[in-house]
């Protein structure tokens, strides 16, 4: 064999092989172990197809295909909101990671005999590296928690934790006196912090009326997403973006963008919000106005079913109020035009 055919072998195993198994061993931990925490996982995506759990029952979409396995843990929205509790994720987190570090040594342990053979065949190196890359893979994770939990918990995804924290406990979204993300005192905050402030910010400022103040982070917003592939954790920033640029800066270029990265995603999701964005899309850039306003109706219906805090189920209320209003009196103004000829 070449060198440029052993180091394609090797990084096979050393990477792509070794990131799969890690991502599978994480969802399969994280299926088991998650209820224990009050947990569940509520969405599953690899190579363009997405599971996710609503009202108890998956329902399979496409999205934009990715080489990503990606899986998303979030409470259980059977248990009372109030009774949510970050420790508990923290605690979950960690004992994922131990996961992955025990099956990372029993792998290379189980593969000892292939590191003592002198000749090596493409299916010894193959071996080799995917043990090998499981170590890089377990204490990756490892630094990862660690740097979540001791560096970035002091920086601003620590804030947005505070933030989700108040929410639950009773705090109004309109009160949380939310500022734009440059004038926070936290120095060079991540693209992965900035989107989940985004998330929380954009509907603070909804809840406060604040459309001209969404103007900047969301076009920020749009430039980082757009710039890399879907990942599910980030599915609110989507649906917040396309609220945006169908509502406050109608651009059905953007729009349109957005929703063709989610697929089906978002047309499959029955939660009130997800409802929400589709009928602003439809009234203010599809002009189709019996289609937004039956999502509209979906939208009110969900608000029944949907499991979210207090405060955010006032926001869903207050927008789909506001479009409707708008839609009635769009159809009463296209019938007087009617009549008058």
């Amino acid at each position: 064999m070449s060198f440029l055919e052993k180091a394609g072998i090797f990084l096979t195993g050393f990477l792509l092989l070794a990131v799969m198994a890690k991502e599978i061993i994480a969802l399969i931990a994280d299926f088991i172990l998650a209820p224990l925490f009050g947990m569940r996982v509520k969405s599953v995506s690899f190579f363009g197809l997405a599971f996710n759990l609503q009202n108890g029952k998956w329902v399979a979409s496409k999205h934009n295909k990715t080489a990503l396995i990606q899986h998303d843990v979030r409470f259980d929205d059977r248990i009372p909101v109030e009774k949510y509790d970050d420790k508990k994720s923290k605690w979950l987190q960690l004992t994922t990671t131990v996961i992955k570090i025990l099956a990372a040594a029993a792998i290379c342990f189980a593969c000892r005999g292939f590191f003592a053979k002198d000749k090596k065949s493409p299916l010894d190196i193959l071996v080799i590296s995917f043990a090998l890359g499981m170590v890089l893979q377990a204490l990756t994770s490892l630094g990862i928690f660690l740097y979540t939990h001791l560096v970035l918990m002091k920086r601003l995804g620590g804030y947005v934790n505070t933030l989700l924290s108040r929410l639950r406990n009773g705090e109004e979204l309109s009160s949380l006196n939310m500022q734009p993300v440059e004038m926070l005192p936290y120095e060079n905050p991540t693209n992965t912090e900035k989107i989940l402030y985004y998330q929380v910010y954009m509907a603070h400022l909804a809840a406060s009326d604040n459309h001209e103040a969404m103007r900047e982070p969301s076009h920020q917003a749009m430039n980082y997403i757009m710039n890399h592939d879907y990942f599910t954790q980030e599915t609110l920033a989507y649906y917040w973006l396309i609220f945006y640029f169908s509502e406050v800066e109608p651009d059905e270029q953007s729009a349109k963008a957005l929703l063709e990265k989610l697929g089906d995603i978002i047309r499959n999701d029955k939660d009130s919000n997800a409802r929400r964005v589709l009928a602003y899309y439809m009234f203010n850039i599809q002009h189709n106005d019996e289609r937004a306003e039956a999502l509209v109706s979906e939208g009110f219906a969900a608000l029944n079913t949907t499991r979210c805090l207090a405060t955010e189920r006032e926001l869903e209320r207050k927008l789909l109020t506001q479009l409707n209003s708008r839609i009635i009196a769009h159809k009463h103004s296209m019938t007087a035009q009617t009549d008058s000829q």
